[in-house]
């Protein structure tokens, strides 16, 4: 390509130079042989020419400038296949655009990645989903379990206050707790409500000290000499009361008293 454009170069140079001493000659001969000034008669020509010829290199230089430009940003966005196609044949061309089967693989790479990461935001969606349905399965067990085991000590607008205060208390929102008090005939002792406290928070996986804070705040009577940290500490002890120690096994959440009711077994509660 440089050789072509260096004798491009070489031959107009020498036919510019023959042009000039052409012109240089049948000027003399005809000024001096008839008197005619070859250079009134020639110069609007060459003006006009010179003019002609500057226009078109600026348009043209203008031209391939915003014809290559936008040529550049088409082939970068769409990887047209015509593209390559030209690659291959023209060197020039293939020189000047080294990288595109790099580039092809780099958008391959990206799209993969992409994938992976689209796989990965719905599988986590997925463990959130069934998180929530465990955790909705695991209050509405307590629930039931509570109704069954505290309605012989509370009274039906009392027990519908418990199950808000455990609504608050699955959810961390303790400034919902409201305070309720035990039938005055059938009252609740603090084991059992230590018992119930430990049982309902290990299904939720409440801290020891929410839960002690959550009966102490919810109990004011029953357990107004009982502070938190006796409380937390004192949780799951063996003193005997109204309401067993209920431990979950192998991430079963059920209540031992509830499948004993549901398979027609007598409890001892």
């Amino acid at each position: 390509m440089a050789d072509n454009n260096r004798i491009s170069i070489k031959k107009t140079s020498r036919v510019l130079a023959i042009t000039c001493v052409a012109y240089t000659t049948v000027a003399t001969i005809l000024y001096d042989n008839y008197h005619i000034d070859l250079i009134d008669y020639s110069t609007p020509v060459i003006l006009g020419t010179v003019t002609a010829i500057m226009s078109c290199a600026v348009l043209q230089r203008l031209f391939c400038s915003l014809f290559t430009k936008n040529y550049l940003s088409f082939s970068s966005k769409e990887l047209s296949p015509i593209g390559t196609i030209h690659s291959e044949t023209n060197p020039d061309i293939q020189e000047e655009f080294p990288r595109t089967e790099n580039t092809t693989s780099t958008v391959s790479v990206v799209t993969q990645k992409s994938s992976y990461l689209e796989k990965y935001e719905a599988r986590i969606e997925e463990l959130e989903h069934a998180k929530k349905e465990r955790r909705t399965a695991i209050i509405s067990t307590i629930h039931d379990y509570t109704t069954y085991i505290m309605a012989k000590f509370f009274t039906k607008e009392e027990l519908e206050t418990l199950h808000e205060n455990i609504e608050a208390l699955a959810y961390g929102q303790q400034e919902r707790y409201k305070p309720i008090r035990s039938r005055e005939d059938n009252p609740i002792k603090s084991p059992a409500l230590r018992h119930f406290a430990w049982n309902i928070g290990e299904r939720l996986d409440i801290p020891l000290i929410d839960r002690a804070k959550f009966i102490k705040e919810i109990f004011p009577h029953e357990l107004g000499n009982a502070t938190i940290e006796y409380l937390s500490k004192n949780l799951r002890d063996s003193v005997t009361s109204k309401i067993k120690i209920d431990v979950p096994e192998n991430g079963d959440y059920r209540f031992d008293c509830m499948r004993n009711f549901a398979d027609g077994k007598i409890s001892s509660y």
